[in-house]
Order: C-alpha cells, then structure tokens, then sequence
C-alpha cells in the first residue's frame, strides 16, 4: 500500500458510483436486443478464469442446439473498431488486431463467430446482420452495462485474497464490492477439487445468488508445426514463461504436471511479443541451458514461428470442469428456455 494509492481509489470510486447510479436510474441507457444474453464477467483485474469459462459456455450452448456467437472488447489488441476474428467458418484477423484471448476463443472452438468492438452493441448487431446465431456470449461483460442480459455471471478466482479487494488501484477491484449483487450467478475458479475458496463467507454475505465452484484441469501438449498433440509429462528440462493475469496458477500447473524447471520469465499480462523481447527471451533460455520450453495458449498464439522453431515447445492447454454438468445447465436453464 502506497498513500497515493488511497486517495486515488476514493476518487476512482466516486466516479464508478457516479456511472452506475445513472444505470439505475435510467439516465444512461441500456440496449435490448430482443435474443438471449449471457455476460461473463468479473469484479477484478487479473485472471480470474474468464476464457475457459466462455469457451465451456459455448461448447455447452452447441450441445444443446443453440448456435453462439462471442462479442469481445479485445483488450491489449493494435486495432479500433469492429473486428471479425472468426465469421463462423474461418479466421478472419490476426492475433494482433483480434487481441490474444478472443483469437485464442476462436481459433478453439473454429465454428462459432467472435467479433471484438469497444461497443458492444455494434458487435450485437453486426453479428446478428450477418450470421445464424440465435443467442450471445459476451466476454468481460459485467462493467458493459449499455446491454441488457438476460444472465450475468462473474468469476471469482478462488486465489484471491482479501487485500485484493479494494478499489483500483489500492486492490484489484473493478467496483464495490457490494456490486456482486447485479450479477445472477458466481462461478468461482481455480479451486482445489472443487473446494470452495476461503473468501466464500465474505461472498455469501453479501450475494445471495447462485453459485457453484470450478477446478481447471492442465493437459500438457506438445506443439509443432501440425499443431497440438497431447504429451505425456516431459522428462526434458525446460524453460517456462507466460504473460496472463494470475501466473502463479500457471506455475501451480506445472507443479501438478511434475515438469522440471531450468528457469522462468513472468511478464505482464497481454504481452506483446516484439522482436526485441523475443530476442531478449531466446538469449535468456539458451542461458538457461534449456532446449524446450513450456507457456499458456494465450501466449502461444502471439510466439513468431521462428522463435518456435528454435525449441521444443511444450504447451499447457487449460480445461475447465465443474462437478456435474447438470449445475451449469441449472444455472444456464433460464437462457436455454428463452
């Protein structure tokens, strides 16, 4: 804690306050697009298991004969505006004008639309003009409040600490606290065989809504010029970096996997890889007396092949399962009859 940071959250606070309460007044107003919404979202920075969860949703939505479509601001990307990365049949951007994480959404589950807009009512309607979706996931949602939904999820990494939650930039949190309540529904992340995190008290007493907990499930690939294979634990010495919001889960998941370490780079969530940090980080492996190395499929997807064909890559795929598919349709159901 720093004395600036105090003063500058109260302000920030002040101005997140002033924002909802004209929401809920009806001063700032809010789109409906008349087909079901599900937003998921958070109430803090950092990686609260926002992807998986969404690409789960989607699956889950395809199964029971619904065809999604993903609207996206796509954080850290180059561009502006609307972007299609993926019109249902192909890719249509790079993982530069897309952002890491809604390309690393499409290029996953290759048959459903994802568009990234800062509006996203303007990526609603773009998709609705020019696809067959009949119902729409739209990630980090919770803040974007110029769209009505129908289902509001948020995602509480079960890592979180009670210091995190402060306002920005004290902590980590985006908003009140107390704003848990306008969304419909938790899903707490990352937890240890579906145990729930130990902040579950403090939850439970301000939200009275549904909840249920999640657990990832790492699968190491291997990842060549062909593209993924799964692998099975490598006996090779390798080199592990990432850039993603929480990569301590990243490490407990190499942990779990009993990979050997030569050495690691953390580096700041939705980093660009430029050709001198490539540089720097090729240097810094050989260094290390490591010929493989290991990262997350967020990073993977912004790695230039050249620097990938100078070692064994070795991916770790990120899996989200919950105890029963039966609570996520439970929760969902209400979208499913619309």
């Amino acid at each position: 804690m720093t004395p600036i940071t105090i003063p500058l959250s109260l302000v920030y606070g002040c101005i997140i306050y002033l924002r909802n309460l004209f929401y809920d007044l009806g001063w700032f107003t809010t789109e409906d697009f008349k087909l079901p919404i599900i937003s998921v979202g958070n109430i803090t920075t950092g990686g609260s298991g926002k992807t998986p969860l969404v690409i789960y949703l989607a699956n889950l939505l395809i199964k029971n004969g619904k065809n999604p479509g993903i609207v996206s601001r796509g954080y850290g990307r180059k561009s502006q505006g609307l972007v299609v990365v993926h019109d249902g049949k192909k890719m249509k951007a790079k993982v530069e004008s897309a952002g890491d994480e809604p390309f690393l959404m499409a290029s996953i589950l290759k048959s459903v639309p994802v568009i990234v807009c800062e509006d996203r009512r303007e990526a609603i309607r773009h998709l609705l003009n020019s696809s067959k979706v009949n119902i729409i996931i739209m990630d980090d949602g919770f803040q974007h409040r110029r769209v009505k939904r129908d289902l509001d999820i948020i995602t509480i990494s079960a890592n979180d600490s009670k210091n995190d939650y402060r306002l920005l930039p004290w902590g980590k949190l985006r908003e009140p606290f107390k704003n848990i309540n306008r969304s419909n529904a938790i899903v707490f992340t990352k937890t240890d065989n579906y145990t729930p995190p130990n902040m579950l008290a403090e939850f439970q007493s301000v939200f009275k809504g549904n909840s249920i907990v999640s657990s990832i499930i790492p699968v190491l690939m291997r990842y060549d010029s062909s593209g993924y294979h799964k692998s099975l634990p490598s006996s090779e010495v390798l080199f592990a970096f990432c850039g993603i919001g929480e990569p301590d889960s990243f490490f407990k998941s190499i942990k779990q996997l009993d990979l050997k370490l030569g050495g690691k780079r953390i580096f700041s969530d939705h980093q660009e890889y430029t050709e001198s940090v490539i540089t720097e980080l090729s240097a810094q492996i050989k260094s290390s007396n490591c010929t493989a190395i290991i990262t997350t499929e967020k990073d993977l997807v912004k790695l230039p092949e050249s620097f990938l064909d100078e070692f064994e890559t070795f991916v770790i795929k990120i899996e989200v399962e919950f105890e029963t598919e039966k609570a996520v349709l439970d929760m969902i159901q209400p979208v499913l009859l619309k």
